[in-house]
Parts: structure tokens; C-alpha cells; sequence
């Protein structure tokens, strides 16, 4: 492939694309612009080298550009004019894309997960699949959805021979509730519990915009900054036409809600979308949801042995077992406590047992660096309204680990009707745990829902 050739390529792609979209075959368009279909052909193979003025013009005609769209398509076919380098000079093969972030060195306790992402990926790579696959991996804060999706993808990815593409949507990007709280800022990541600086100087980059998410994963297939279309439709159109015979693995990190997601799915039924979100996302049709949650005893045992080593954990068994429990069996919770004791590599179980015995110093205690349990709560609870804020806050002062609607409009001071809408809602932002028609927290929400009362009320 000589020097060159990528702007011919990109021009012949966005041809394609252009044609596609427009529901028109090649006979078609060479006879709406008077080319020859052998023309055309050699055009969106790329190897047409310097396409004919008129020529250009006149499928633009054909096409119905204009303005801008019509600027772009004209300057990306000059762009073959220009004078070339050496031909001699052989420039490098296109890159098939592999975005996929580092994978963790110790995911337990998500067999089952897996094996339902497995069956999934057997289905679109063996052709069975009719459609494009989608799927939601959902839960509360800090139970390892991206975590999951990664080591999927790396997993799975080799099978989609035309490339892995990885999308933060920065869904759980700080938002200001104009709650005067006196809580602090936090831009933490659910799932890693890492602040995210973004990309502009240490300021948080915030919700990715549908848009420009297109944009981003159209630059991935090879589209030039040149072709991409302005109108976000287009560009929709335009993604949607290349990702239709190629095999791709796309995971869509840290959605926000479906209409953030829905523009990004690829229309091919080789393509397989995993998408992660604290809620499940249910306004997405045809999509297969799985939930993450708390890791049983074993997984979270095991989970703790891989940081800390088997040994330390054998010394005190009975300590360790009540060091799961404190954590709450959420995985971040779990692996800050690791990564405390691996750094205090003096320190026995029980000392680190002993800080979080108390209820009012826990979530202080399970920090380390960046990861920042407290933080990832903070993230969900600030994008909750204040009526349903509310009723999370004096939630925590329900006796006993479950409870109904009932008992919750009785504390909370609402009507029963209204109770349970807020307790739902409690679930899907992953804040209250579904116990069939109770709900009940984990150790660790409650904890955090009775230091917002205190600080609010």
C-alpha cells in the first residue's frame, strides 16, 4: 500500500458510505451521474488515483450534497491530486483497532457472568445471531462492570477479526443537584473508584455527548476527520453502514441512561455491544441484561487472597471472614482493604478489622490512593432528585436488614404509592437491593445513607 492511498481509501469508503445511505446501487449511481459503474467500483475499492474534477462534482450532484458535506466529499478527492512522495515508499497496512484497556490480573467470582457472555459471543461469531447483540452489564457502585467487560473483551475479542473498540462515556460524571450539602466533589469512576481527570488539564471531561462519541468511534474504523459528517444523524447513518459486515467487539463504558447508548449501536449481526451501566437500561430493546453484584463469600475470600497472598488470610480466618463482611462483599470495597494490607505488609488482619469496626469511621477507612468507596456512592446520590434523595436518607433508619413499602412510607413520611416509586428508583441508580417485593441495603449504603442524614437533616 503506497504513501497515498489512505486519502484515496478514505475517499472511496466515504463514497460507499454515502451510497449506502442513500439506498442506491452502483448501477444506480452511475446512471443518476453519468459514470460508468467500473468507475465508480474502482473509486470505493481505492484505486482510482486521481479522480476526475467533473467527475467528483457530478456524483456530489447525484448524491444531493451540498454546503459543508459537499465541501468535504470535493476536498477529500482532491486530496488523491496532491503530489506524492517516493513510490518507492511502502506505507504501513491498516491498523484493525484493539482499544481494550489492560485487563485486572484477578477477577474472581464472575464464572457465571462470563459464561452467559460466552454463549452470546458463540452466537454472533458462528452466524446464528440475526441482529446486532447487545448487552447491559448492570449493578450498584463498586462492583466491577467495567472490570467485567474488559477481561470479556479480551477474553472474547480475538473472535471479532475486524477489531475491538472501547468508548468511556463518562456516564457517572459529577453533576451539580444544587443540593447545598456541604459534601465534597468527587469526579470518582464507579467501578475502579479512580478519579477521572478527563482529558483537558485535571479538569473532569464530563458526559461524552452522543455526537461526539460517533465521532470517536468512526476515526477507530478509519474514517478521516475530513469525512465525518457534522449532523450527528449522518454520522449515526454513517457508523451504522461501515460496522454492517464487519466483525466488532465494542464495549460502551459508564453509560448514563439508553438515549446516551442508543445512537451507538452498530446495525451488523456480527457486532457484539457490552455495555456498562448502573442501571439496567431497560428503555433498550432486545438487549440481553446481566447483572453484577456482590460477590459471594468464596469469590470475595479469593478476590482478597490474589492481593494480599493465601498465607496472611490462613493466619486468621476468622478475622479475614469478618473483614469480607465489613467490606460489604462489594469487590472495590474488598480490594482497597487488600491493597491497605499489601501496603502494611506488618500488619495482622485484625488490626485492619479493628478500623473498620466502626460504622462512622468505615468508609473513611476503605480508601487507598485513588480508589475511594465513599466517592463512588457519592457519584449515584448526587444525580438523585431531592424527594427520592430523601427518602434514601431516612431509609437508613428502618430497623432490620429488609424491609417494604409499607414500613418505608411509614419513616420516610410519604405515601406508600410514593415509597415504593422512590425505592425502584433506588434500585435502578444500584443505591437499594431487590429482596423479591422488599428491598433491603448492603452494609455499605447504609452506612453512607446515615451520613448524608446527618450532615442534611
Amino acid at each position: 500500500m503506497r504513501v497515498g492511498m489512505q486519502h484515496r481509501a478514505g475517499f472511496g469508503q466515504w463514497l460507499r458510505a454515502l451510497r449506502d445511505t442513500r439506498g442506491l446501487t452502483q448501477e444506480e449511481l452511475a446512471e443518476a451521474s453519468g459514470s460508468s459503474v467500473r468507475t465508480i467500483r474502482e473509486m470505493e475499492r481505492g484505486r482510482v488515483r486521481t479522480p476526475q474534477r467533473r467527475t467528483v462534482a457530478l456524483l456530489a450532484d447525484a448524491l444531493g450534497l451540498a454546503g459543508a458535506d459537499r465541501d468535504r466529499f470535493v476536498g477529500l478527492a482532491r486530496a488523491g491530486h496532491r503530489p506524492q512522495p517516493d513510490p518507492g515508499i511502502v506505507a504501513a497496512a491498516p491498523v484493525v483497532p484493539s482499544e481494550l484497556p489492560a485487563a485486572v490480573p484477578n477477577l474472581v467470582g464472575r464464572e457465571a457472568e462470563l459464561t452467559v457472555l460466552a454463549r452470546l459471543t458463540t452466537g454472533v461469531t458462528d452466524g446464528s445471531a440475526t441482529t446486532a447483540s447487545v448487552v447491559v452489564l448492570h449493578g450498584p457502585p463498586g462492583t466491577g462492570k467495567s472490570s467485567l467487560a474488559v477481561a470479556a473483551g479480551h477474553r472474547f475479542g480475538t473472535a471479532f477479526t475486524d477489531g475491538q473498540l472501547f468508548l468511556d462515556l463518562h456516564g457517572t460524571a459529577p453533576t451539580d443537584t444544587g443540593r447545598a450539602d456541604g459534601g465534597r466533589a468527587v469526579g470518582a469512576r464507579a467501578d475502579t473508584g479512580r478519579v477521572d481527570t478527563g482529558r483537558t488539564g485535571g479538569a473532569f471531561a464530563g458526559i461524552v455527548d452522543p455526537a461526539e462519541a460517533l465521532a470517536g468511534l468512526l476515526r477507530s474504523l478509519g474514517v478521516p476527520e475530513e469525512a465525518i459528517p457534522g449532523p450527528p444523524e449522518q454520522r449515526g447513518r454513517l457508523f451504522r453502514t461501515l460496522t454492517r459486515d464487519r466483525r466488532l467487539l465494542i464495549v460502551v463504558d459508564d453509560a448514563a441512561d439508553e438515549a446516551q447508548v442508543r445512537p451507538l449501536l452498530p446495525a451488523g449481526r456480527h457486532c457484539l455491544t457490552l455495555v456498562t451501566s448502573r442501571r439496567p437500561l431497560t428503555g433498550l430493546t432486545g438487549a440481553v441484561r446481566v447483572p453484577v453484584g456482590l460477590l459471594v463469600p468464596d469469590a470475595a475470600w479469593r478476590l482478597l487472597a490474589s492481593i494480599t497472598g493465601e498465607d496472611r488470610l490462613a493466619a486468621d480466618p476468622t478475622g479475614t471472614a469478618e473483614l469480607v463482611e465489613l467490606c460489604g462483599r462489594l469487590p472495590l470495597a474488598i480490594r482497597v482493604a487488600g491493597n491497605r494490607l499489601a501496603s502494611r505488609p506488618g500488619w495482622p488482619v485484625a488490626q485492619l478489622v479493628a478500623q473498620l469496626a466502626d460504622p462512622r469511621r468505615r468508609l473513611t477507612a476503605l480508601t487507598a490512593g485513588d480508589l475511594d468507596v465513599r466517592a463512588t456512592f457519592d457519584v449515584s446520590y448526587r444525580r438523585l432528585g431531592a424527594t427520592i434523595a430523601g427518602v434514601f436518607r431516612r431509609a437508613s433508619l428502618v430497623p432490620g436488614a429488609e424491609f417494604d413499602a409499607g414500613l418505608l412510607a411509614a419513616v420516610t413520611h410519604v405515601d406508600v404509592e410514593s415509597a415504593a416509586a422512590a425505592a425502584e428508583e433506588l434500585v435502578d441508580a444500584g443505591l437499594l437491593l431487590p429482596q423479591g417485593d422488599r428491598y433491603a441495603f448492603h452494609g455499605l449504603t447504609r452506612i453512607y445513607a446515615r451520613e448524608r442524614l446527618a450532615l442534611e437533616e
